[in-house]
This record gives structure tokens, sequence and C-alpha cells, in this order.
């Protein structure tokens, strides 16, 4: 395992960036970035990791604790939801944390926050991360505090319970239905909410929502 200040030398000989710039993609101070590589500071903060990994294609885990593959494999989206490929028998690492709104969708989603979180008791043969929900309008079928299993490279049937992100901003948990006239149609876990409509364009992503776990399972690290 590398330390921070071994990762930050990285950073700044792979990109070929200064001190500064790498503060400025960062959100922190030069003096921060120099605690870095001195070594006064031992570890990242997550959203400081997100910011890094985003614009150069560094992984969250690797930057904040210096774990799991460096760059992010060239495959689908790489947005805040790119999980890290685990390796066999590894648990499912906790990516961030949902707000859940009052009108049944996600109204915020926090920036990933990667193995500092823990991870959920759940082992995935699959690329896989956790999401932690926060709120009731999910009730009956997710409830505060739990926790949901997200496959984004699993095959997506009608039926299935997605994770839908929209370019408007929400990001949803739907039950998929079908797919017509470049629409895809979805139903709500909760009830109460009317079947929706989205344009395929108009989604930007979608992903497999493998299971919901119990916040028993959580295991922090």
């Amino acid at each position: 395992m590398t330390t921070l200040s071994e990762r930050i030398r990285m950073i700044l000989d792979e990109t070929g960036i200064e001190q500064t710039e790498l503060a400025k993609v960062a959100g922190v101070t030069k003096g921060a970035v120099n605690q870095w590589l001195s070594g006064v500071t031992k570890s990242m903060k997550s959203q400081y990791a997100v910011k890094i990994g985003k614009k150069f294609g560094y992984t969250v885990g690797w930057l904040a604790m210096g774990e799991g593959d460096k760059k992010l494999a060239d495959v689908g989206q790489q947005d805040e939801f790119a999980p890290i490929r685990l390796p066999e028998k590894q648990r499912i690492s906790v990516m961030g944390m949902a707000q859940l709104g009052n009108d049944g969708f996600w109204a915020e989603i926090e920036a990933p926050v990667g193995y500092g979180d823990g991870y959920l008791d759940f082992p995935s043969g699959e690329k896989a991360y956790g999401l932690r929900c926060v709120g009731d309008s999910m009730l009956p079928r997710i409830r505060d505090g739990e926790f949901v299993v997200v496959q984004p490279e699993h095959a997506i049937r009608p039926g299935d319970e997605v994770l839908v992100k929209a370019t408007d901003g929400r990001v949803m948990i739907k039950i998929y239905l079908y797919s017509r006239d470049g629409r895809k149609h979805f139903n709500s876990v909760n009830r109460d909410h009317p079947e929706i409509a989205i344009e395929e364009e108009k989604i930007e992503l979608l992903h497999y929502v493998a299971a919901i776990v119990k916040a028993s399972m959580f295991r922090p690290e």
C-alpha cells in the first residue's frame, strides 16, 4: 500500500500538473496539498478524492486509502457511480448516501465516500456498489437507514428494480416496465406515485438494483 504522499507525487508526475492546479481541482488550498506531500496529512477526505478522480481518472479507493485499482477501467460511463471492480469474495463498498425526496425520488446524492464509509456484508460476483438511504418516501420497500446494492453491468429486464438517473437531476429507484417509441416506462416503488415515462436520450444512468440490505449488514471500516 502506498502512502498519501507517494500517491500525490504519482499524480503530479503522471499528469504533469503543478500543486496549485491540483489544489484547484480538489477544492483545497495549496497548503493542504503541501501537507499531503509532506506526510503531515495521512489520508485524503472523500470529497477531494472524488474531484481529483473525476478529473484525472483515478479511483476513489486508491486516492483516499491506497486500495484497489489506481485507474478507472474504461467501461461504461465514468461518473460518481463508477464502481470499483471487487476481487473475488470481497464485500460491497458503500459509495455514497441518497436522500429520499418527499416526491418519491432521490433528491440528492452525496459524493462517493469510497472505502472509508465501510462495506456491506453482502458478497457479489459482479461489479457493485452500495448506497445508504436516508428518508421515508420509499416506504414500505426501502426504510430509512437501509442500503441498496447496485450492479451496473447486470442485464435489465421488465419487472426489475433499477436506479435511474435523469439528465434533469432526478435520481430514482423505479420498477422498469418496458421501452416504446424511444421512451422507457417505469413504475414507482411507492405505489402512491404514478407510472412515468422518460425519453431514452434523457436517461443518464440506468443500473440494476440487486438487493435492499438491512442496516445490520453494514460494517464500518
